[in-house]
């Protein structure tokens, strides 16, 4: 499965998907600023948490590795929202 090509291109899609909505929210606030990114990551993140944690029996997850997914994603919606509220001045245009 390491050398299959589709996982590796799922997980960068889904990054990249997740910076949009970030950017997105922060474009729809008229917000910028980092703590502001991050504010809005850990709310779309949570939203995506909440879903895959209610919801254990249909991902098909053990409940240990949900935990770890959990945290990793955590701390990546952080370095997101941080990296896209620090260039929202620069990189972002505000919704009018």
């Amino acid at each position: 499965m390491v050398w299959w090509w589709s996982p590796h291109l799922l997980s960068v899609g889904v990054c990249l998907l997740f910076a949009y909505g970030v950017a997105w929210l922060l474009a729809c606030r008229g917000r910028r600023g980092i703590w502001e990114g991050i504010i809005a990551s850990i709310f779309l993140w949570a939203t995506v948490a909440a879903a895959s944690w209610i919801l254990p029996g249909w991902t098909g997850i053990p409940g240990d590795v949900l935990r770890i997914e959990i945290v990793y994603t955590f701390l990546a919606s952080v370095v997101i929202g941080a990296i896209v509220g620090g260039s929202s001045g620069k990189l972002i245009v505000p919704a009018v």
